[in-house]
């Protein structure tokens, strides 16, 4: 083996790659992720629930519309009915007829009495009842009160012509009385469209307020959450790939992209090299300036190596103070070129803490595919060999594994 100390300087090489930032620490955020999706799926839940109930309040206002508008319209048929069978009751003296006079009277009187307790749903309605021109209750009254004199006319007694009491209700029955019930009829329709056109426009502005949320919450809650755990899943896989010290690649990651250069120069010949650095006496360092100095003498190293490869090649931390650098299609010349440009760049750039200047040393081992090679392995045993034969030799050398 042959020691390699002044390779010519004129090698150029690819673009250097970015220097690899330290991971970020993983943070699991579920804690905080529950939290929100709880928050905002209970606002929507709450929201939902106010349209059930404005949705189930406008069922019931149609329901007593409807009910209202028909015990209404019922008034102007009962007016007529009273009317029409006290006329018979009159005319023929069909005691039947006097029954169904009373009956209608006493169930118009009914209704009266429910829509003037009940369903007095506005000012307006009220004023219809109890205040002029129409003056409905007024009219009930008066109307109730001349059915019942004319029905209480005995007609055995009466000769000829009938007394004019007997035949006012008719008149009012045929004009103010029906014209009234008509207008209220009208009025409890507008007054109950208006009002359930009112809970509509409620309920379509909660479910656009719902709709609003959704989209509002799916841009700054679900999104966020989305990119949280997207950020979890990066860093657990930067934790898994990465060395948490330096930034650099791990072991296992090395491994793998190792095994797929090493595939694809067998298949392709192409040229492969791979690197092995160790720190020069770490344990000494670390021994006389303590472990957190020894983190920077690595961190120090490792920016090195990150600062003087190319994008394409790949620089992993072995563990302890090792090193490996993987060159795809890179011949063995320039393998030997980097390695001690390296290690000179180490040598001559001391790390500066804290007003301490620490000289930092490293020995490294070269070696590349060779025909046979069945596996990664033999070239990183052969580097490593390599580098061993550095240290032997006396450190701050590059050798041929």
């Amino acid at each position: 083996m042959k020691t390699l100390l002044n390779l010519p300087r004129d090698h150029k090489r690819e673009q250097k790659g970015p220097n690899v930032s330290i991971p970020i620490p993983v943070v699991n955020p579920t804690k905080s992720m529950t939290l929100t999706y709880v928050v905002s799926l209970s606002i929507i839940a709450l929201l939902s629930i106010l349209v059930h109930f404005m949705l189930d309040k406008i069922i019931h206002q149609q329901k007593d519309s409807a009910t209202i508008v028909n015990i209404s319209g019922q008034q102007r048929m009962l007016s007529q009915r009273v009317s029409l069978f006290t006329m018979e009751y009159l005319a023929a003296s069909h005691l039947e007829s006097k029954e169904e006079a009373q009956k209608a009277l006493i169930k118009l009187n009914s209704n009266h009495d429910l829509l003037t307790t009940q369903y007095l749903i506005s000012d307006e309605i009220r004023d219809l009842y109890f205040s002029p021109p129409h003056n409905i209750d007024a009219q009930v009254i008066e109307f109730t009160k001349l059915i019942n004199q004319a029905l209480d006319i005995d007609l055995g007694t009466v000769e000829g012509k009938l007394p004019d009491v007997s035949l006012q209700f008719f008149e009012m029955a045929k004009t103010p009385l029906l014209e009234s019930l008509d207008y209220l009829v009208h009025k409890y329709e507008d007054e109950s469209i208006k009002k359930v056109n009112k809970l509509r426009l409620a309920q379509q502005i909660v479910s656009f307020i719902i709709l609003l949320t959704i989209l509002l919450e799916a841009l700054f809650i679900f999104r966020p959450m989305v990119n949280k755990v997207k950020t979890f899943s990066d860093n657990l896989q930067r934790e898994a790939n990465y060395d948490h010290l330096t930034g650099l690649l791990n072991r296992r990651s090395f491994s793998i992209l190792i095994d797929k250069a090493l595939a694809l120069s067998k298949r392709h010949q192409y040229e492969l090299g791979v690197l092995s650095f160790d720190i020069d006496h770490f344990k000494s360092i670390n021994d006389t300036y303590g472990h957190d100095v020894g983190d920077k003498v690595i961190q120090h190293v490792s920016n090195i190596l990150k600062s003087n490869t190319r994008a394409s090649d790949c620089a992993a931390r072995f563990g302890g103070e090792e090193f490996v650098i993987l060159l795809p299609q890179t011949k063995q010349e320039d393998c030997l070129f980097l390695a001690n440009k390296i290690r000179e760049i180490i040598e001559n750039t001391p790390l500066t803490l804290n007003g301490l200047i620490i000289e930092v040393t490293a020995s490294a081992g070269v070696s590349g595919y060779k025909k046979g090679d069945t596996n990664a392995d033999a070239i990183l045993k052969r580097a490593d060999e390599g580098m061993y034969q550095a240290k032997n030799a006396g450190r701050n050398q590059v050798f041929y594994g």
